[in-house]
């Protein structure tokens, strides 16, 4: 009874296969090529950049050459970049500023303390992403803080010598995004 049961188990597993693979159905392909026009892409960059030859103070009057600033003066650089590029939907998405480089590290220059950017964007505030053009202009000031409070006697000049802070550079980021559009 063994080798019929055998048997049988056998049969049926193959009988199994061969409708399992009778239930399959093929279909024909067929491929085609499709072709179409190049997609370039477009570009976003700064066609130039000036920066105003003097400080302000938050007052609004522009700081003398030499005049000396006290804890709690706030100055602003505001620099103009103009922008390159090309491409549909270009947008300024972000205005962001590394760390100041002074000429020479002094105690003056370690309580300055470099605030996040304002911007304005052709002369007028700007709520970002802010649609843009090549030629558009980006006016971002650089605001930097006399610490008040945190300031030190170190800070001060002396009789023999003036403490001068010298800004050598400060990366200025202009970050592209999509331009928000409606269909």
């Amino acid at each position: 009874m063994e080798r019929l049961t055998k048997a049988a188990l056998a049969t049926g597993g193959a009988a199994v296969l061969l409708l399992g693979g009778a239930g399959t159905l093929a279909y024909w392909t067929a491929q085609g090529t499709a072709t179409g026009p190049d997609i370039v892409s477009g570009s976003f960059t700064i066609a130039s950049s000036a920066c105003d030859s003097t400080w302000t103070l938050d007052d609004g009057t522009p700081l003398a050459a030499g005049a000396a600033i006290v804890p709690g003066d706030t100055l602003t650089l505001t620099c103009t970049y103009t922008l390159g590029g090309e491409g549909a939907h270009l947008a300024l998405g972000d205005v962001t500023i590394g760390a100041p480089a002074w000429e020479a590290d002094n105690a003056l220059t370690a309580e300055l303390t470099l605030q996040a950017p304002t911007f304005t964007v052709n002369g007028a505030a700007a709520t970002l992403p802010v649609p843009v053009t090549a030629g558009d202009t980006v006016e971002v000031d650089l605001g930097v803080v006399f610490d008040g409070p945190g300031a030190t006697n170190a800070s001060q000049s002396t009789t023999t010598a003036q403490l001068v802070a010298a800004l050598a550079d400060v990366t200025v980021t202009l970050t592209q995004a999509h331009e928000e559009v409606t269909p």
